[in-house]
């Protein structure tokens, strides 16, 4: 079973107001000041008359739309996501329980139906189980492996009560060989949808039927994958987790920025305060990492290209210290910017190891070397004592930054 809160962020607010979710006329927002505060979630009302989605900017919702904007609180929506996986757990034990976001989880059932009965039956009770706990609406997607869940939730449960749908392997022509737009496909992305498309596959029934071979070529692996998807197959299992590899660990922070970042020195700031952010983590998890990487959003597609942001990387020595990251950060973004309008960023350091040992600079004394170590690990320990806010870098004062308006954030919304 895949099985979603509808509209979880909305529905919270709506039951802290005392309004039922499914009538409840309010939308979330990232950030009420901002003319370019981000649509988190909205109710199903809002949806349905008035097509406000998540990404949905302020300043595109119009005065004659009756919404009740309202502010998030993320520290709320992480305690009762805790709550409806703990019900999620009475019906499986922990192997087969996988939650997949903050208001989405998996559960294998498999063996449980002596103890619960049938598929419709435990995902009713599942339900009834939330809501009096809660209050909350779920709708769940029941399918022979992961993706048939998946694929059940998201292209039926989610339309009308019982808010309950069934995919399984027999069921593939009358349900996903029906899927008529790609992007409604789960993995199929725009991007991914547009190359289709040019190979005259406008359908997951045209992708069904197109050999395997063909699609390999164009996508590689993802054809397979896409091939495979298009039959209903998926051989994961929730027991089988996924634990990268050292080489592809990775720390990364990002944000969506309130307002266009347009000179160079707004944007090194804020890509500078996410270096430190990544940094610190690093050194809490005694971490030192040899790959540096950005990625970069535009505020709207590059007239000359049509590219829509970048992403570069480069190779250091390894390491944790802001500085350093920092330094690469800079030389990542003067590299490739060429001016565009900036509203998303992000760092990250993979490639990590524990150090065994470190390799010092010729150019760089040990004393001076030492010293630096010492300055970072008592920024930490200040900052861990006291809160960031305790001690910032006076270039966070400056017009780009964002690290003191956001320290205290969960996840970089409102606790």
């Amino acid at each position: 079973m895949c099985i979603d809160c509808k509209s979880f962020y909305a529905s919270v607010e709506a039951i802290r107001r005392a309004e039922y979710p499914l009538a409840a006329k309010n939308a979330v927002l990232s950030r009420e000041e901002s003319a370019g505060g981000l649509i988190l979630a909205a109710s199903p009302y809002c949806k349905a008359n008035y097509g406000v989605r998540l990404g949905t900017r302020r300043f595109e919702l119009r005065p004659d739309m009756d919404i009740q904007i309202v502010e998030p609180h993320m520290a709320d929506y992480i305690k009762i996501n805790y709550r409806i996986n703990e019900i999620y757990r009475h019906y499986t034990d922990d192997a087969h329980w996988y939650v997949y976001s903050i208001d989405e989880s998996f559960i294998d059932v498999t063996a449980s139906h002596s103890l619960f009965g049938s598929n419709a039956q435990m995902a009713t009770r599942i339900q009834d189980d939330v809501f009096q706990a809660t209050g909350i609406i779920t709708t769940v997607g029941i399918g022979d492996n992961p993706l048939l869940a998946k694929l059940a939730l998201d292209n039926a449960a989610k339309e009308k009560a019982p808010w309950q749908a069934t995919w399984t392997y027999r069921d593939v022509p009358q349900t996903i060989w029906r899927i008529n737009k790609l992007t409604d496909f789960w993995s199929i992305g725009s991007r991914t949808a547009v190359k289709l498309q040019a190979m005259g596959i406008d359908n997951l029934y045209d992708v069904a039927h197109t050999p395997i071979a063909k699609l390999h070529k164009k996508f590689g692996v993802l054809g397979d994958a896409l091939y495979y998807h298009s039959w209903g197959i998926d051989y994961s299992m929730l027991t089988r987790r996924y634990h990268p590899r050292n080489e592809t660990r990775g720390f990364g922070n990002s944000q969506v920025l309130m307002r266009d970042y347009v000179t160079r020195r707004d944007c090194e700031t804020v890509l500078a305060e996410i270096a430190d952010q990544v940094a610190t983590r690093l050194r809490k998890n005694q971490l030192v990492g040899s790959v540096v990487s950005i990625g970069v959003g535009f505020g709207e597609p590059d007239p000359r290209d049509g590219r829509s942001g970048f992403g570069a990387q480069v190779h250091v020595e390894p390491t944790n210290r802001t500085n350093e990251i920092t330094r690469a950060v800079w030389y990542l973004f003067n590299q490739h910017w060429d001016g565009q309008v900036i509203r998303s960023a992000g760092v990250r350091v993979s490639k990590l190891n524990h150090p065994e040992s470190e390799q010092i600079s010729l150019f760089e004394p040990v004393a001076e070397h030492d010293r630096v170590d010492q300055l970072e690990l008592t920024i930490d320990r200040i900052r861990k004592r006291f809160g960031f806010k305790a001690l910032v870098r006076a270039s966070s004062r400056t017009a780009g930054g964002t690290a003191i308006d956001r320290a205290g954030m969960v996840g970089g919304h409102q606790a």
